[in-house]
């Protein structure tokens, strides 16, 4: 079996149009990253394996299954477990320094998936109970058409994305007072962030009264690219929705 065949069609999986098969492919080669930064190399066998399950060949039980047969008659020492790796792997301890190490090793292999990883996990940290921010999440959906459009003559037309998000929207007092960002959603997806610094209701018009925020766009945030369908349970008739407040 030719190890550097099979690691190139396994890297191949992993820049594929398929969601799936994408991830499960950097799964698996976040896995083989480690092991490398522990000087140490799986097996042709384990690669081949790998790549039967990420084309879903096979299942991931059918995987140990594979490998605990494979090696089944493989010697094993006092200090060493066989997991179908040429020089089977050690125990690192969780408190070692060597864990930093090793994903420093694979930050460098594979930035993108960890940029996308670390995204998710600040927005967890963002969206849990112990989080200060208050969000007002708007649904944009009509003013933006209308800027992609490029229509003027439509009603809820506005001239950035900024001005889409920020007015006029019919909040509640008291939310209207506390909240921190506002954020435009379109198609369920959060796309533009505002920081909250300056508020206002409108006086008058045709949107007197409505609510009117003003503050710094966050094109950077976390909060961009949230799928408001895995936080709220519905978006039936979406318009204002609120989280933390």
């Amino acid at each position: 079996m030719d190890y550097s065949k099979k690691y190139r069609e396994l890297v191949e999986l992993s820049h594929s149009d398929n969601t799936e098969i994408k991830e499960t492919a950097d799964v698996w080669l976040i896995g083989i990253g480690l092991q490398g930064a522990a000087e140490l190399k799986v097996s042709a066998f384990l690669l081949d394996l790998a790549i039967r399950n990420v084309k879903g060949e096979i299942i991931r039980d059918e995987v140990c299954q594979l490998l605990n047969a494979h090696y089944a008659n493989m010697p094993k020492d006092e200090t060493k477990r066989s997991h179908g790796l040429d020089g089977d792997y050690e125990i690192i301890p969780p408190d070692s320094p060597r864990i930093k190490e090793i994903e420093e090793y694979n930050r460098k292999l594979r930035p993108t998936l960890y940029a996308e990883l670390d995204k998710k996990r600040k927005r967890e940290e963002l969206l849990s109970e112990d989080s200060s921010d208050k969000l007002v999440f708007v649904n944009i959906k009509n003013s933006y058409e209308a800027l992609q459009r490029n229509d003027r003559k439509h009603p809820l037309y506005r001239n950035s994305l900024y001005d889409c998000t920020r007015k006029y929207w019919p909040i509640k007092e008291e939310n209207f007072d506390v909240a921190t960002h506002i954020l435009g959603c379109y198609k369920g997806k959060v796309i533009e962030v505002i920081y909250i610094n300056n508020r206002y209701i409108e006086p008058s018009g045709e949107y007197a009264g409505r609510k009117v925020f003003e503050g710094v766009e966050q094109s950077d945030s976390p909060y961009i690219g949230i799928d408001l369908h895995e936080i709220f349970g519905t978006l039936a008739n979406f318009r204002v929705k609120y989280w933390n407040i």
